[in-house]
C-alpha cells in the first residue's frame, strides 16, 4: 500500500539554486523553513539540502521539531514560534535542548520576560514583533520600553516579523515621504508596516547597540529591494534575512509528481453494495481499491478562502455533487478525477473506474496538497 512522491532531483535542485541565487544578487540571506511535515518531502531530507545549498541557518517551527533538526544540520536554527512560559512542556524542552545547544540555536521572544529565556538556558534571541497578522509579538509600545541591563547573558540578533500574505493595507503616508524616489506601484501596505517597525527598531538598536538586522517572511524580493532605498534615504544600515518555505520547496511543481498503486479491481456484477458504508453500485461497473487514504493526507486540505466567485461558484457546485454521493477524488487517469465511491480509507482509497484499461499495478497521480500530506516514501533525492 505504497503511497509515493517521486522527485525530479535535477529540475528540484535547480530551482533551489536559481531562488538562492536571485537572494545572493540582492544582498539578502535565504533562510529555508522545514516546519511541520516538511513539506511533504519530511524535515530530514529538506535539512541535508539545506547544507547542499552551502547554507549555515535554517528555520523550524517549534522546539520539538529541533532535534532533529540539530541532528540533521551543521548550522544555527532559528525556532519560529515564539519561547512560551504557559506552555510547560515546551519550557521543558527548551531546557533540555539548549543545554548542549544554546550556541547554535536562536530563540524567538514576543514578550520581554528575558529573566524566563535566560532560565532555559538561551543564549540567542530575536525579538518578535507584533504584526497585523496578530499572532504574536511585542507590541511598539512595549518595544521602547525595553530595559537592555535585564538582557543578561542574551545577544539580540535582530528584529523577527511575521507578515500576513495578503496585503490589505495602505501604504501610510510616512512610508510615501521616504519613499519619494520610489516608483508608487512598488509601494505597500507590508512595506508600510515594515518600514514603522524599523523605525521603532532603529530606535531601540541604537540605544542598547543591537544589530540592525530584519528578519522578515511573506516579503519579496523586489519589496525588499524598495525598502533598501528607503533605508539608503534615512542612512539606514540595515541586513536582511527572508524565510522561506513554500515558495522554496513547493516551487517547481513539475519536477514532483506523486502516485497511488491500484492494489485491487472489483467487477461489480453481482455486488450490489460495496464499502464501509455499503454505498449502491447503481451505475457502475468497476471499483479499484487505489493506495492513499486519510493518513497520508487524502480529501485532506487546509481550508482556503474563497477569494472571487469563480472560486466560490465552483465550492457550490461541488458542494452539490457531495450531496448528490459525487465526490471527486484527487486521483486521476489522462487527466481526468475519478469519483470516491465513499469517503477515504485510512490507508486506500475506494474509487469509481469504468475504464477498462486500467489494471492492477498501474499507478494513478494524485494530486494533494503537500503541506497535509505523509508520504509512504520520497524518491529521487538520495
Amino acid at each position: 500500500m505504497t503511497f509515493s512522491l517521486t522527485v525530479d532531483a535535477t529540475k528540484f535542485r535547480m530551482h533551489l539554486r536559481s531562488i538562492l541565487a536571485d537572494y545572493k544578487s540582492t544582498d539578502v540571506k535565504l533562510v529555508p523553513v522545514i516546519k511541520g511535515n516538511g513539506y511533504g518531502f519530511t524535515r530530514e531530507i529538506l535539512a541535508k539540502e539545506t547544507n547542499l545549498l552551502g547554507l549555515n541557518r535554517l528555520a523550524v517551527a517549534t522546539v520539538w521539531e529541533l532535534s532533529e533538526a540539530l541532528a540533521k544540520f551543521s548550522g544555527e536554527i532559528v525556532v519560529l514560534e515564539p519561547f512560551n512560559t504557559a506552555d510547560r512542556s515546551a519550557v521543558e524542552q527548551w531546557s533540555k535542548i539548549l543545554i548542549d545547544n544554546s550556541s547554535r540555536v536562536i530563540l524567538t521572544l514576543s514578550n520581554l520576560d528575558f529573566a524566563a529565556a535566560r532560565a532555559a538556558g538561551a543564549s540567542l534571541i530575536y525579538l518578535e514583533g507584533l504584526t497585523s497578522l496578530r499572532r504574536f509579538g511585542i507590541s511598539k509600545s512595549e518595544f521602547s520600553g525595553i530595559d537592555q541591563s535585564k538582557l543578561g547573558t542574551l545577544s539580540v540578533m535582530g528584529l523577527s516579523l511575521h507578515l500576513p500574505i495578503a496585503d490589505s493595507q495602505k501604504p501610510t503616508g510616512a512610508t510615501a515621504e521616504v519613499s519619494s524616489d520610489v516608483d508608487s506601484n512598488k509601494l505597500s501596505g507590508k512595506l508600510s508596516e515594515i518600514w514603522e517597525w524599523l523605525g521603532s527598531y532603529h530606535e531601540v538598536a541604537s540605544t542598547h547597540n543591537f544589530p540592525m538586522h530584519l528578519s522578515l517572511s511573506h516579503v519579496s524580493i523586489t519589496e525588499i529591494e524598495t525598502l533598501k532605498v528607503m533605508c539608503a534615504r534615512y542612512n539606514y544600515k540595515v541586513s536582511f534575512d527572508l524565510r522561506l518555505g513554500t515558495s522554496l520547496w513547493l516551487g517547481a511543481p513539475d519536477a514532483l509528481c506523486v502516485r497511488g498503486t491500484i492494489l485491487e479491481i472489483h467487477e461489480l456484477t453481482s455486488a450490489p453494495h460495496v464499502g464501509y458504508q455499503q454505498v449502491s453500485t447503481s451505475g457502475h461497473s468497476r471499483l479499484i481499491v487505489v493506495s492513499g487514504g486519510t493518513s497520508h493526507g487524502v480529501a485532506l486540505a487546509a481550508p482556503i478562502p474563497k477569494s472571487n466567485f469563480r472560486k466560490r461558484g465552483v465550492a457550490i457546485a461541488e458542494g452539490f455533487a457531495q450531496a448528490f454521493g459525487k465526490v471527486r477524488s484527487p486521483f486521476s487517469v489522462h487527466g481526468h478525477n475519478l469519483v470516491f465511491a465513499e469517503p477515504p480509507h485510512m490507508h486506500v482509497s475506494l474509487l469509481w473506474a469504468n475504464d477498462l484499461s486500467l489494471k492492477i499495478g498501474d499507478e494513478l497521480i494524485c494530486n494533494v496538497r503537500n503541506t497535509t500530506t505523509v508520504f509512504d516514501q520520497v524518491l529521487g533525492l538520495d
